[in-house]
Order: structure tokens, then sequence, then C-alpha cells
């Protein structure tokens, strides 16, 4: 699969409890503001792309077969199948350093981005628009509105860090991105993270011992 299609580094909110090294900070925060915005919770797990009836790492470069991708393959790969749609979302089967209370097989794939083709990610009501009928979770909403200043919303997303996850366990973090759609090489402008103090990016020895989430019976 071309190399274009992987998702962009996200960076993060200029007040996130915890900043990484690799992925920036957005440098104008005032861009949330006064527009419609939609911020979702960011789950702990992995990067996860469904195209053509596969299931993509987030390096893309070609299917993964990971043990881990192994209920997102039986649930929902399948039902992904038009050549120019790419449905991205988080994949939490595989225990990252967060574990969920116990879930569905078929809720471990949470939808969070969709690209027509490779010019534009969509508007957030058209992943949703997309994933419901297909019965693809979708990361759990915290807002759809409009923020009317700065304050505003960095009070809503402390607020926010200090509840717990929608999925049961502590929360990673939250996304904020505009709630309208934007071609993908505005991607850093419109889209940024907010993720929880002491955050632990996984290694890349992640997958050498890892371990499925709790299924819900």
């Amino acid at each position: 699969m071309s190399p274009d299609v992987k998702y962009p580094r996200t960076p993060y909110w200029p007040w996130s409890p915890s900043i990484g090294r690799d992925d920036g900070v957005h440098p104008y925060p005032g861009r949330f503001v006064g527009e419609p915005v939609v911020v979702t919770e960011k789950l702990d797990g992995g990067n996860t792309l469904l195209h053509g009836g596969k299931v993509y790492a987030r390096s893309v470069l070609g299917p993964s077969e990971g043990k881990w991708m192994a209920m997102v393959k039986k649930h929902h790969a399948w039902k992904v199948n038009e050549p120019d749609v790419y449905l991205y979302g988080e994949d939490i089967y595989g225990v990252h350093s967060i574990e969920y209370g116990p879930v569905p097989e078929q809720a471990t794939y949470y939808a969070f981005a969709l690209r027509h083709g490779h010019g534009a990610f969509a508007p957030f009501s058209e992943v949703e628009a997309y994933a419901n009928p297909r019965e693809i979770p979708v990361v759990p909403v915290l807002f759809n509105g409009r923020f009317q200043s700065v304050a505003e919303l960095r009070a809503f997303v402390e607020h926010a860090h200090a509840e717990p996850s929608v999925l049961g366990g502590e929360r990673e973090g939250v996304v904020l991105r505009l709630a309208r759609g934007f071609p993908v090489r505005d991607f850093s402008n419109n889209v940024c993270k907010s993720v929880r103090p002491g955050h632990v990016q996984t290694d890349e020895h992640w997958s050498r011992s890892w371990r499925p989430c709790r299924i819900a019976h």
C-alpha cells in the first residue's frame, strides 16, 4: 500500500499533561475555538487501518498478521471493502499500558477517522455515518459543538482528564479535531491530542509479550 495513506502524527495540545518528543505541539489552540469541534476519548491501543477487507498496522507496508488483530479481522475488516475507503481506528484487543473493563469481542476496535481516496479526511459525521450501519464501534464522543474561548476549552480538557474511561479503567486522554473535513496536508492544523500524566508510549518490543484484553461473555 502507498505510504501516503499512513495516519499522520498527531500534535499535542499545548497544555497536555504529558508531551512526547516526536509529535510536536499544536502552535495555535485558538484553532479549536468558534467553529464546530469534536472531542473524543483517546483510547490506548494500536492505530489500525481497515481497507479492502484487510487490516494494516500503522506502517501500512502490508496487511498485518499480528495475532492481536484477531478480533478486528473476525468482526470488522471484511465490512470495509470499497477500494477508495480508508477507515482508521484504535484496536484495544492487545493490552498496551491500560487495561479496560471487559468488552465484547466486537467492541475491541473503535473507528476515529475516514478517508475517501488520498485527498482528505472526511467530516466526523461521515465516520459515524459509515461505521454505524456496519456496526463498527466509533470512539467515545465527549463533546460535539463550539467552544467560545481557549479558557473554556482548557477547562473542558482538564475535566475530561479527571474522569475515567468510558470503557472502564483509566482514561488515556482526549483528541480534539474540527468536525468538518480537511485536506490530508492540513491534518496537523486541525487535530491535536492531550494525554495523561506519565503517559507511556508502547515500545517496539510490545508484540513479543502481548496479552489479550478481558472479553465480556
